[in-house]
């Protein structure tokens, strides 16, 4: 798969998903389909919940996709997006559920493409969405602050 044309809306994903198009799935389509916050917040780590293992195992590449304003952009606009998934539910708002691991990975890839001030920023958005910490996993809330 082609990371940079994806990220830049000029390309699919491996299932011939664009951004946009992902980007238009309703709530129920985000929280069912399990393989393209992978491909939308990409890490240089594999994924250990889905079966595509793909992940930015290119340095070259992470330094391009870094550099360039088209995948910051979309990358900020995905993690609005999901940001604004969240929001609209507390479904994720429980000692375990898979948003939570979905969190994780949007602070580490926007840490690792985007910016500390954007994986900052979107970590204390979703501190302001939970309504009541003592109810998450204390290890969540590690990860979260150690992404």
């Amino acid at each position: 798969m082609d990371f940079e044309k994806f990220l830049t809306n000029q390309g699919p994903d491996f299932k011939g998903r664009t951004l946009d198009e992902i980007w238009s799935y309703s709530d129920n389509e985000i929280e069912g389909t399990h393989d393209f916050v992978q491909l939308v917040f990409p890490t240089n780590k594999p994924s250990q919940a889905t079966f595509n293992k793909l992940f930015l195992n290119d340095q070259a590449l992470i330094d391009k996709l870094k550099n360039n304003p088209k995948v910051i952009n979309n990358l900020e606009k995905s993690a609005a997006w999901f940001l604004s998934f969240l929001s609209r539910n507390d479904a994720w708002q429980k000692g375990y559920d898979h948003n939570q691991l979905r969190i994780t990975r949007v602070i580490e890839s926007l840490r690792l493409l985007v910016s500390d001030e954007a994986a900052e920023e979107f970590y204390k958005d979703i501190l302001r969405l939970v309504k009541d910490p003592t109810i998450l996993n204390p290890t969540t809330m590690k990860f979260w602050e150690e992404a």
